[in-house]
């Protein structure tokens, strides 16, 4: 290329268009690259905090939050730390130990009803198993069942007589607060005429 001084002013004005048309050709690969950079700097933003998220979860196990321990076995989980044990200490299994006390309710000797189960069906050889022999209990379990609570109503009637005087007693029936009575007057209704 030849120095700026050897060209005519219409070879310069045309050096000078070329280089204002790449100078705004420049511009817009500039805006259009830093606005391709904008959108991948918020895509990244987002698949960190995805990832964050996905690797807290992942993280969770019955030993750091709400989780069931059968969960901990689940593909990419961080099974929970194990306390560690003291040397020389002795090595339990899981759940109740032998010679710890049970916690069931206890056998009731005498119990409210007797219920006797026998087999029901066809015996194998397809005779019917309700005429067959009886040969004593071979097992037995008590069921303990609290009885559905229910509201008792009680209606009290209040009664008057006469006596041979003449003399009418109660002439009032008082207005007693009965225990556990809902409102502050009773319902009263007038007793049927007889």
């Amino acid at each position: 290329m030849p120095a700026p001084e050897d060209l005519s002013r219409e070879e310069l004005i045309g050096l000078v268009a070329e280089r204002d048309a790449r100078i705004a050709a420049q511009d817009t690969q500039i805006t259009t690259l830093s606005a391709q950079v904008s959108d991948l700097v918020e895509a990244n933003e987002r698949l960190v905090a995805k990832l964050a998220r996905l690797e807290h979860l992942l993280s969770r196990n019955s030993g750091n939050s709400s989780m069931p321990p059968s969960k901990d076995d689940d593909p990419g989980r961080t099974p929970p730390e194990m306390p560690k044990r003291r040397a020389g200490g002795t090595k339990r299994r899981r759940g109740k130990q032998p010679g710890a006390p049970g916690a069931n309710l206890a056998w009731v000797d005498n119990p409210t009803k007797r219920v006797d189960r026998f087999p029901q069906g066809h015996c194998a050889c397809g005779h019917e198993l309700a005429g067959a022999t009886d040969l004593d209990v071979v097992d037995r379990y008590q069921q303990h069942e609290i009885p559905e609570l229910s509201v008792t109503v009680t209606q009290y009637d209040q009664h008057q007589v006469r006596c041979g005087c003449g003399e009418i007693t109660p002439r009032r029936v008082p207005r007693v607060p009965a225990p556990g009575r809902w409102g502050t007057a009773p319902t009263c209704r007038p007793s049927p005429s007889t």
